[in-house]
């Protein structure tokens, strides 16, 4: 052999000791091959086939992988942001410490996928299937979740978007038989079963909802004023920015649900489990949280006045002082108006002075000396 092209075989690939070829630098699709640090970003990849490759810490942000093959391929660190993943073929992936911000996985199969601290931040999974899949230390922020296959088997319909009407039958209820309402083909009434219901900005105010099953559902928005809740199961629902004033949400499972900028004035949630529930910004106001758990919720920004605590204790950490501080100047007008009245106390003992005076006048008075004249 060429002494100058002396080869290094690795998984039956031949690559040179002088230039590598082409494919290796630019890690062209093949299965089974050594790629590492690939710079890839931005290329057009479509149905491209790395099956089994080690792309370890390769860069493919906004590239186009749409149907790819990349079973049992490592991107340890790969950067995926922005790309386009739809109905790509991912089984058991590695894609530990991975950037996947922004990229569109409609469609992606990714079971068995190993995805420990992967960042799926404002990355869209719709109708992606992660069954069997390892999710450990992830990040979801704003991250889209309809149709999507969880690792235990359930769907997650939390983002779905709800299919808007015509202004004037926006939500509009549909009869049933049985006299309850049916939106979005979830039937509004007790003990319904409604999981993963896609009911943002529902109208539900006054519904009569207790010990419902809304596992997973997006009531993101809905007008729940006056709604009873009570006893149902709401794990992991979207209630962002919902209105939930003088609801009755006691003995609810509120497990991880999403309560950022809800408002909850005057809500009743004794004895409601919000273990892991985010409730930033939320408006708890006269809300009665006797007996709940609020193990590892997060309350950041959450506004507290007249608010029954777990323990009891009314909280007024967020109520406005503002009228108090109004009346301020009242008092120093008072403060000026006894000074006349202290120099009006100390003349007082001036005028009484002269009273024992007049006390003893009156003995030369009440003196008799002409009685004795008249004995003689």
């Amino acid at each position: 052999m060429n002494k100058y092209l002396a080869g290094l075989v690795v998984f039956g690939v031949v690559f040179s000791m002088g230039t590598a070829p082409a494919w290796a630098r630019d890690c062209e699709p093949r299965q089974r091959s050594l790629c590492f640090n690939a710079q890839m970003a931005g290329e057009k990849l479509s149905g491209a086939d790395y099956s089994g490759t080690d792309l370890n810490n390769g860069n493919f942000s906004k590239a186009d992988l749409s149907k790819a093959r990349l079973n049992d391929v490592n991107l340890y660190k790969g950067k995926l942001a922005g790309a386009n993943l739809s109905g790509a073929e991912m089984v058991h992936i590695n894609l530990f410490f991975a950037d996947v911000t922004g990229a569109n996985l409609t469609g992606a199969n990714l079971t068995n996928a190993q995805l420990e601290s992967t960042d799926f931040s404002d990355a869209n999974l719709t109708d992606v299937n992660l069954a069997g899949a390892q999710l450990k230390n992830n990040k979801f922020f704003r991250t889209v979740f309809c149709r999507t296959t969880m690792p235990d088997g359930i769907v997650n319909n939390a983002n779905c978007p709800v299919e808007k009407p015509k202004a004037e039958e926006k939500h509009k209820a549909d009869a049933i038989a049985d006299g309850a309402l049916l939106i979005n083909g979830c039937s509004i009434k007790p003990q319904a079963v409604c999981a993963s219901a896609a009911l943002a900005e529902a109208n539900l105010a006054s519904a009569n909802l207790a010990s419902a099953q809304f596992y997973m559902a997006n009531l993101a928005q809905a007008n729940l004023f006056k709604a009873s809740l009570s006893k149902a199961n709401l794990t992991e629902a979207n209630l962002a920015r919902a209105n939930l004033d003088r609801a009755n949400l006691s003995q609810a499972n509120l497990t991880d649900a999403n309560l950022n900028r809800a408002t909850l004035r005057g809500a009743r949630l004794e004895r409601a489990n919000l273990t892991g529930a985010a409730l930033l910004n939320a408006d708890l106001t006269d809300a009665d949280l006797t007996g709940a758990n609020l193990s590892d919720a997060n309350l950041t920004g959450v506004t507290l006045c007249h608010t029954v605590m777990p323990d009891g204790v009314i909280n007024n950490s967020s109520c406005m002082p503002e009228k108090k501080e109004a009346k301020k100047p009242e008092p120093e007008q008072r403060a000026e108006k006894p000074q006349p009245v202290a120099e009006k106390e100390k003349q007082q003992p001036i005028v009484e002075a002269p009273q024992p005076v007049v006390q003893n006048q009156q003995p030369v008075v009440q003196a008799k000396p002409k009685a004795k004249s008249k004995s003689k």
